[in-house]
């Protein structure tokens, strides 16, 4: 059983407290993804400059995974700019306008005294002479659509005419660089999920999931509280439902845990300074009187869903979209015979992330849009799915598996960030 000192050390491991630490590897997280990710992102997208403007109080989202700690929001009109060197594939990252003394150490100023800010953007596009010019426009993922309809006129109005015409969607590269992840990134995801499992472990354990007193309600509290304590947040939940032997709703709450009920937690964290994010979702069985195990049924039923994880995992590839891989998955599943939805989502800068989805709950076929999205390397999912099966000890009664861990796709194969389910937690 874990403890709250135990999930802080790990967090203290990951210079993710104190707040002040935490703050200092946000920056240097900002300066190696623009080192990194997006010289990439804009180079696989032929954008050679991206303009990212921005309204105080009504703020672009992908702005806030390019701003510091310092700075977390726009100022009055908020503008930062990022040319492609073609000859040396480096990207030069600038900000017109009022900066932080963080910002001052990543972006270079290079608005002239007195100058207004969007005619700063058209002399420096007029002197980059850029192929492409990205704007934040996307019609299939809002935190790429950031562009305001009157700053979109504003900018074009600003810029002579043949530079207008190179204007285009970013779509392309915002996806790219949202769904992508550097090396801090991913040693900050491992810690999350470490502290999450963590949560979800004690949450799920003797001292707070008493039978015939916790409700589904009371847990979840007490999750929030744990983050509250940790210095983190969350962005998804937590929702805890469960099932029981005789009852058809395979997801009740609010409920009292009684014993032989099967508990399910969706959880999501994420850290205050630093754009990364959890998904979750565990099971808890609670014993009957007597029993020192759960029944083998639900024993069963959770390695079903452990096949069906290594099913879907088996059909990642570099450029493979969504829907291919969607349409793969439950096909090896329905070859074993196994029952399952597959949902699979992008997972990192945000939960619901950008990038190919791969599967929805609400639609198991065809996803336009966001499922014609390739798979790319270096990137974060959300594993998340379920099958169902009769459960013997059950009476035949069909009880659903409702699984998801994090994992990373590094263009050749699938891992989890952390060790998965594979046996029920125990109460």
């Amino acid at each position: 059983m874990r403890n709250l000192s135990e999930l802080r050390r790990v967090l203290e491991k990951a210079n993710l407290l104190p707040l002040e630490r935490q703050a200092e590897l946000s920056s240097r997280v900002l300066a190696q993804r623009l080192q990194t990710v997006l010289p990439w992102a804009m180079e696989q997208s032929g954008i050679d400059l991206w303009v990212v403007l921005s309204k105080e109080n009504c703020e672009d989202p992908i702005l806030k995974t390019l701003l510091t700690w310092d700075m977390r929001q726009a100022r009055r009109l908020s503008i930062l700019l990022f040319s492609r060197d073609p000859v040396s594939g480096t990207v030069r990252c600038m900000s017109v306008g009022n900066q932080s003394p963080e910002m001052s150490r990543i972006y270079e100023n290079v608005r002239w005294e007195g100058e207004e800010p969007l005619a700063c953007v058209a002399r420096m596009a007029r002197d980059l002479r850029p192929g492409r010019i990205g704007v934040n426009t996307s019609a299939h993922f809002g935190y790429c659509d950031g562009l305001t309809a009157s700053l979109e006129a504003d900018l074009l109005e600003a810029l002579p005419a043949d530079l207008q015409e190179k204007v285009v969607s970013a779509e392309p590269l915002t996806v790219r660089f949202l769904q992508r992840q550097c090396v801090l990134e991913q040693q900050v995801q491992q810690a999350l999920l470490d502290v999450t499992q963590g949560i979800t472990e004690i949450c799920f354990g003797p001292e707070v999931a008493i039978p015939g007193e916790t409700s589904t309600t009371d847990i979840e509290w007490r999750m929030r509280e744990f983050f509250g304590a940790l210095e983190l947040d969350y962005w998804f939940g937590p929702d805890v439902d469960l099932q029981r032997k005789g009852c058809s709703d395979s997801r009740l709450a609010p409920a009292v845990l009684r014993p032989g009920d099967l508990v399910h937690c969706d959880i999501g964290v994420k850290a205050k300074y630093i754009y990364m994010h959890t998904d979750m979702q565990w099971l808890l069985y609670v014993r009957r009187p007597g029993e020192e195990a759960a029944p083998e049924g639900l024993n069963a039923l959770l390695r079903l869903g452990n096949r069906f994880q290594d099913l879907v995992m088996a059909q990642f590839g570099t450029g493979k979209p969504g829907n291919e891989v969607f349409a793969a998955a439950l096909a090896a599943a329905r070859a074993e015979g196994i029952e399952a939805m597959l949902y699979t989502h992008p997972l990192g800068t945000y939960g619901h992330g950008a990038g190919p989805t791969i599967g929805r709950y609400d639609l198991q076929g065809y996803v336009p849009g966001p499922g014609e999205f390739p798979v790319e390397p270096d990137t974060g999912y959300a594993l998340e799915g379920n099958v169902c099966a009769p459960v013997p000890e059950w009476d035949g009664q069909k009880v659903f598996a409702y699984l998801e861990e994090d994992i990373f796709f590094d263009g050749e194969a699938c891992r989890f960030v952390r060790p998965r389910q594979e046996a029920l937690l125990l109460v």
